[in-house]
């Protein structure tokens, strides 16, 4: 037994570690050379794109053509493992000790939790880990085709297809939740902060105002003012009488306005039916368009057809050609995947230091420098005046702009209790939650038909960090505070997941894999 679990943590510090090996040398590239990066940020859009379209999609088709099986259950897990993953975060989020003050970095980040990295990383993890006897004997003979004949590299083969198969049908769940209930949700949250900067630039319009007329009251001379006291003050019981009227006409209005507002919620209700059926149509039409959701199909429809199949991927198949060139192309994929989002966490995490926001407020700065005007000329002549209103207008407006960007500045900025929060909710509580309920099924016999493979891809695929087109949503949405936010919470949460995974990687291998006798971690 000892020696058995010694083999599971090897496997899964191996799997890991190839991970990040690949992850470190992204990350480096993506900073070195310092003048002119081996991956800039300006390619990794173009770069990302080509990996999915012509690497992940041959794997996509090969892995589901080659290793069709029993993977309805993995879609339907995967819909409660990503589910899970949302309470969990939403929960831990509204506990005092973790409150997350504004509302869109709450939305995102809980967000970021739901939706992890469920390709890049468990598509180089599972080959990995299908590389130690200890895995590929235990999962290829679960499938009932051992017949003592199999050589290694069949085992190997049947694992590594296997687990590829089940990891693109988690990633069609995962994609079709994406759209119900991800993307709204950043929707939301952008709407909700373009309405807060609209009423912020509206507030800020009313307080330069304000201060211009202050401003043109102090410098009109003090004979001046003596001569329109008596005036202002009969202009000023004209407007009060004024007030009361319009005070009461809009008191009346207001009433008026509520009884309209209540009769537009009562017909509201159906029209918010109405929204959610087109919102769960639009997420099914998105998926089904989806090129990975295509591939998912061609290679159904393969795995169906013997012949087809065989002629591509059979050994000295009339089309071995064609099905050899599609796993060249997809072995390569989940390698450029990691390292894209490896130098995308650099990318991001430096957007914050040199963003057009810090140029906004240097420009600023300089503007208040040079607009301060020659008080001496201003005393002279009536020109001199105006400038010096004008002047004091910018200044008032540019402080104020300049203060409210650096009060953002600080509040967008990830706090520890953001970071505790994200990690312990998406790296340590959402897999706990998913081995107690795998463990709990099986002891109740539950998941006696459930292969063991795919309980390992679950508890695999609970335990990663979270997705980079979470960052990328938030960016297209104009919320690149938040996208900041979230990428900087993300560059701790990668590098402490190496040693999560591989915690939770031995776990999963050890409840998963029957013993000698077939039987299931419960009965051992």
């Amino acid at each position: 037994m000892s020696e058995a679990i010694t083999s599971v943590l090897i496997a899964s510090a191996s799997a890991v570690a190839k991970v990040f090996v690949i992850g470190a040398i992204g990350y480096v590239s993506a900073s070195r050379p310092k003048e002119t990066p081996i991956l800039p940020s300006s390619a990794m859009n173009s770069i990302s794109k080509m990996n999915f379209n012509l690497l992940i999609i041959p794997l996509v088709y090969s892995a589901l053509a080659t290793a069709l099986g029993s993977l309805w259950i993995v879609l339907v897990s995967g819909i409660g493992v990503i589910i899970l993953s949302y309470a969990v975060a939403t929960v831990l989020g509204l506990l005092p000790i973790f409150r997350v003050n504004d509302k869109t970095d709450f939305d995102a980040l809980r967000v970021a939790a739901a939706f992890p990295n469920i390709v890049a990383l468990p598509i180089l993890i599972f080959p990995t880990l299908c590389e130690f006897p200890v895995v590929y004997n235990a999962f290829y003979e679960e499938g009932g085709i051992d017949d003592g004949g199999a050589s290694d590299a069949e085992k190997y083969k049947s694992c590594a297809d296997q687990s590829n198969a089940m990891i693109f049908v988690y990633f069609f769940a995962w994609n079709l939740l994406y759209w119900i209930l991800g993307y709204p949700t950043l929707v939301a949250a952008g709407k909700r902060k373009l309405e807060s900067k609209n009423i912020q630039s509206t507030a800020l319009a009313a307080t330069d105002e304000t201060h211009n007329s202050i401003d043109s009251t102090i410098l009109q001379t003090e004979e001046e003012s003596e001569c329109k006291v008596g005036n202002e003050g009969g202009n000023r019981k004209k407007q009060s009488n004024n007030t009361l009227t319009s005070f009461s006409e809009e008191n009346d209005i207001e009433r008026s306005s509520t009884e309209e507002n209540e009769t537009a919620e009562a017909q509201m209700k159906p029209r918010r039916c109405k929204s959610l059926i087109q919102l769960f149509t639009h997420a099914v039409i998105q998926t089904l368009k989806s090129p990975g959701f295509i591939a998912m199909v061609l290679g159904v429809i393969t795995a169906c057809i013997p012949p087809l199949r065989d002629a591509l991927f059979s050994p000295g198949g009339p089309l071995r050609f064609v099905g050899s060139a599609l796993e060249s192309l997809g072995r390569a994929g989940a390698s450029v995947g990691t390292l894209v989002v490896a130098a995308s966490l650099v990318h991001q995490a430096d957007a914050k230091s040199d963003t057009s926001a810090q140029q906004g407020a240097a420009t600023e700065v300089g503007a208040l420098n040079v607009s301060i005007p020659n008080n001496n000329e201003a005393s002279n002549n009536e020109r001199g005046v105006d400038s010096l209103r004008e002047s004091m207008r910018r200044r008032r407006s540019s402080i104020s702009q300049l203060s409210i960007r650096a009060m953002n500045a600080i509040k967008r900025k990830p706090t520890l209790r953001m970071h505790f929060w994200f990690c312990f909710s998406r790296l340590i509580v959402t897999p706990a939650c998913c081995v107690m309920l795998i463990v709990a099924g099986d002891c109740g016999g539950i998941l006696d038909e459930v292969p063991g493979l795919a309980k390992l891809v679950l508890i695999v695929n609970s335990c990663l960090p979270g997705a980079q087109l979470i960052v990328l949503t938030l960016k297209s949405r104009g919320l690149s505070d938040s996208a900041s936010v979230v990428a900087q919470v993300y560059l701790p949460s990668y590098l402490l997941s190496v040693v999560t995974i591989a915690g939770w990687t031995s776990l999963g291998i050890i409840i998963s894999t029957p013993n000698e006798d077939g039987l299931s971690f419960c009965s051992r």
